[in-house]
C-alpha cells in the first residue's frame, strides 16, 4: 500500500514533537544538577560514633571528608567510597580500622581491620582454616585495638607402636640364705604389646593419644628371686668365750635336777633324747627351739636343748642343775637364750 505526501508529513511532525519532549528533559536534568552543584547542603560524616555536619558544594567523597578534616587511614573503611560522588543530604560513614595481629603457621601478620569480629579478620588475612583447627580468642569475638589473634593448627594421624609391658617379681622366702639376701632362681623376660594410638598435634607437636587397639604379642615372664629369712650371724663375747649366733630370744627360765624330785620317780639320768642329764642340758619347747640345738644362756652358760617337760611350752626354758639345792637357789628369772651356730 503507498503512502500519500500528507501521512508523511503528518508523522515527521510527530517524530520532532517527541525529540522536544526530551530534549527539554534532559535540560531540565542538566539545570537540576547544575544548580546542586552550585549551592551548598548539610552532608553529614559518621567517624565511629562521632557525627560531623559539613556544608559542601562538593560531590566527591574523598574531597567532602577533606573538607570535615577527616584523614583515612590504612585500613579504614568508607562508605559510599572515596572515589564516589554523593547528592543532597548525603550520609558518609567511616569506620577506622584497629591494628591486630595474628599468629599463623609460623608468623606472625600485623593487620589493622574493621572487623567486627575476629572471623572476619582473618578472611582478610586469607587465612583458611581447617575442621579441627582453634582459634584464640573465639571467631566470633569482637575486635579490640592492639588484640593477639593466635591460630593453632590441629592435625591427628594413627601410629602403629610396640611397647614393653613390665615383668613381675615373684619373692621366695629362703630360710638357709640371711635376711636381706637375694638370688636370682629365674630372670624376668618383658612383654610385647602393639597399640594403635591416635595422635593429635598442635602446631607440629604432639598434645594427646588415645589408644584406639592393642594386643600382646608377647606376655612377660615374671622374675622368681629367693629372699633370706634368715638372721645373720652376730658375735656374743662372754666371760665364757666367744660364740657366734643368728637367734636370739627372751625366755623365762627355771631349774630342775635329774633326780625324782624334780622328773618323777620314773627319772633314770638321761634327757629325752638319750644324753647323760648333767648341768648344760636344758629341757625347751621344740617347737621354738628343735632339740640339739645348741645355745648360750644368759647366766648359766653352754648349753644344749636335749630334754623337754610337760610344763616348758612357748618361751619357757629349764635348766638342770646337779642338785636341788642349786635348783632352788636359781629360782625363776628372765633371760635371752642365744641360738648359736653349729
Amino acid at each position: 500500500m503507498t503512502t500519500g505526501p500528507c501521512e508523511k508529513r503528518e508523522r515527521a511532525s510527530v517524530l520532532t514533537e517527541r525529540r522536544r519532549e526530551i530534549a527539554l528533559v534532559v535540560c531540565a536534568a542538566v539545570l537540576l544538577v547544575t544548580g546542586l552543584a552550585g549551592a551548598a547542603r548539610e552532608v553529614k560524616v559518621i567517624v565511629d560514633d562521632e557525627v560531623i555536619s559539613v556544608a559542601t558544594t562538593a560531590l566527591r567523597v574523598g574531597d567532602i571528608l577533606k573538607q570535615a578534616g577527616v584523614e583515612l587511614n590504612e585500613g579504614d573503611k568508607v562508605t559510599p567510597g572515596a572515589s564516589e560522588r554523593v547528592y543532597g543530604s548525603a550520609t558518609i560513614t567511616v569506620t577506622r580500622a584497629v591494628p591486630v595481629t595474628v599468629a599463623v603457621d609460623g608468623r606472625l601478620l600485623k593487620i589493622r581491620s574493621t572487623g567486627p569480629m575476629v572471623k572476619h579478620v582473618l578472611a582478610e588475612a586469607g587465612v583458611l582454616l581447617r575442621p579441627d583447627d582453634r582459634v584464640s580468642p573465639g571467631m566470633e569475638v569482637g575486635l579490640t585495638p592492639g588484640m593477639q589473634i593466635k591460630v593453632i593448627r590441629v592435625t591427628s594421624e594413627v601410629i602403629t607402636r610396640q611397647v614393653r609391658v613390665a615383668y613381675r617379681i615373684e619373692r621366695r622366702p629362703d630360710p638357709g640364705m640371711d635376711r636381706g639376701k637375694t638370688k636370682v632362681l629365674r630372670p624376668g623376660v618383658e612383654g610385647v604389646r602393639e597399640q594403635k594410638v591416635l595422635v593429635t598435634y598442635e602446631d607440629g607437636r604432639p598434645v594427646s593419644e588415645k589408644v584406639l587397639s592393642s594386643r600382646v604379642l608377647r606376655e612377660p615372664v615374671s622374675k622368681l628371686l629367693a629372699v633370706g629369712t634368715r638372721n645373720p650371724v652376730r658375735t656374743l663375747h662372754t666371760s665364757r668365750g666367744t660364740f657366734r649366733y643368728r637367734d636370739c630370744y627372751t625366755m623365762l627360765a627355771t631349774a630342775y635336777e635329774p633326780g625324782p624330785r624334780s622328773c618323777g620317780r620314773y627319772a633314770d639320768g638321761y634327757t629325752a633324747i638319750g644324753m647323760k642329764a648333767e648341768p648344760g642340758v636344758v629341757a625347751v619347747d621344740p617347737r621354738i627351739i628343735p632339740l640339739k640345738t645348741k645355745l648360750y644362756v644368759e647366766g648359766y652358760g653352754p648349753a644344749i636343748a636335749a630334754d623337754v617337760g610337760a610344763a616348758i611350752k612357748g618361751h619357757r626354758i629349764d635348766l638342770l642343775f646337779e642338785t636341788v639345792e642349786e635348783a632352788l637357789r636359781y629360782g625363776r628369772r628372765w633371760v635371752k637364750v642365744y641360738v648359736l651356730e653349729p
